[in-house]
């Protein structure tokens, strides 16, 4: 059964990967010290990708932390110079013994920056959270709603383009799991955290 093989906790992969992350961002730094900051103004496109896990937690739900791959694309325009408002659309898939899972979410984000000059910033929103999984024509599927946190660090490559490491968290509770279109199980949380790389043109 496709919800058997569902991932119910994070684990030491979870460490490992936020610590990946932190080590990547302090990298960066270093190898972009002395980049020039960048205006934020007008309108912005920004693409990521990198890798990830899920969760999906219920009562019958179980199995251990799997990875996948992740990415996002977002669009929006600036309110101030340190206020940026886009929908985001994320995803995260991953493809193991015949079940195909798919998490996604498209969200209303906000991203702030403590400053004009500020390269740190941080995402909060929300929207519409999906999920399905499906295995020899059989799919388990949910649709909900949920919140998105996360945060990224802008490294300045020219005036209109920056290149960012990124976090993101998407937790969805309260979902019904659906097998082929029939409610099966109820008060299930979604959730996935991914982080990667992304490019962002202003």
């Amino acid at each position: 059964m496709v919800g058997r093989d569902l991932v119910t906790g994070w684990g030491t992969a979870r460490t490992a990967f936020v610590r990946s992350l932190v080590l990547g961002a302090i990298a960066g730094a270093v190898s972009f010290a002395g980049a020039s900051a960048q205006m934020r103004e007008g309108q912005f496109i920004a693409v990521g990708l990198g890798g990830g896990f899920d969760q999906i937690s219920c009562e019958v739900c179980a199995g251990t932390p799997k990875s996948g791959l992740s990415g996002f694309v977002r669009f929006g325009g600036t309110v101030s110079d340190r206020v940026l408002l886009a929908a985001e659309f994320d995803a995260w898939t991953r493809g193991d013994e015949g079940v195909r899972q798919i998490l996604g979410s498209l969200t209303g984000v906000a991203l702030l920056y403590a400053g004009p000059e500020a390269r740190l910033h941080f995402k909060v929103g929300g929207g519409a959270v999906g999920y399905r999984a499906s295995e020899d024509g059989n799919d388990l599927t949910a649709l909900t709603i949920g919140v998105t946190a996360g945060l990224g660090y802008d490294y300045p490559v020219s005036e209109t383009l920056s290149l960012s490491p990124y976090a993101n968290l998407v937790v969805a509770p309260f979902a019904t799991l659906n097998a082929d279109g029939n409610p099966a199980v109820s008060g299930a949380t979604l959730a996935m955290l991914t982080g990667g790389l992304s490019l962002t043109w202003h």
